[in-house]
């Protein structure tokens, strides 16, 4: 009996320290909001991504232009050594390139070669839906803080990010809009002024989250003249 007894009380102690999700508090609401206006006033931003597909984790390395919404990255998958495994990929709010290349960084200038352009697909590819939601995350204006609190966005715990203090909050993918088609939500490791040093999102029928690690400051993306037509 006072084993039982001991066990429980164990168990209620370890439960103790995991803070329960919550409503934003006006203040949180507000940083949220702030989250996309931030990454527009920097410009461009250094990045790392795992994205999980049905043929392995795509590892991504690259920069992202907030302002025009353009993402470049040299992207390789896990597990595979083929030629085909890793390549170079560059893409707007609407069409992404790839190019087969061993990079493991973004090459510039871009190369030139047979870089095969396409259209986003509207559902079923976990890529497409990461690569889109990353060139999103930018406006020229906050978003609606009011909105936010009023919907179902939460706080969910305090965490630390290369040293720096951080709340992680879920919300849509776009903050203080309504959410995407696809319900995805997305979490967001906030700082104290706003900016965003973490996400994470699940998307697709994948379980695994997709990631984002925002690594600061980084120089322009160029872009190739596939992309300049679409």
């Amino acid at each position: 009996m006072k084993r039982a007894l001991v066990l429980v009380i164990l168990l209620l102690a370890g439960c103790a320290g995991v803070p329960e999700p919550r409503a934003l508090s006006t203040e949180e609401a507000e940083r949220l909001a702030l989250i996309r206006f931030s990454n527009y006033t920097a410009e461009h931003a250094r990045f790392t991504a795992s994205v999980p597909s049905p043929g392995g984790a795509l590892r991504l390395t690259g920069r992202v232009d907030f302002v025009d919404h353009l993402g470049y990255a040299a992207m390789r998958t896990d597990g595979r050594d083929d030629s085909s495994s890793a390549g170079l990929v560059q893409w707007n709010l609407s069409t992404l390139a790839y190019l087969a290349n061993p990079a493991t960084e973004p090459v510039d200038p871009p190369p030139m070669g047979d870089w095969q352009v396409r259209p986003f697909a509207r559902s079923g590819s976990e890529l497409d839906a990461a690569l889109r939601l990353l060139v999103n995350l930018a406006a020229d204006r906050p978003d609606n803080a009011q909105l936010l609190q009023q919907s179902s966005a939460r706080w969910l715990r305090k965490d630390r990010v290369d040293g720096v203090e951080v709340d992680v909050l879920e919300g849509p993918q776009q903050a203080g809009r309504a959410p995407a088609a696809d319900g995805a939500r997305v979490r967001y490791w906030v700082d104290a002024d706003g900016r965003l040093k973490r996400l994470e999102a699940r998307l697709g029928e994948q379980q695994e989250l997709a990631t984002f690690e925002l690594l600061g400051t980084a120089t322009a993306v160029e872009v190739i003249p596939p992309l300049r037509r679409s």
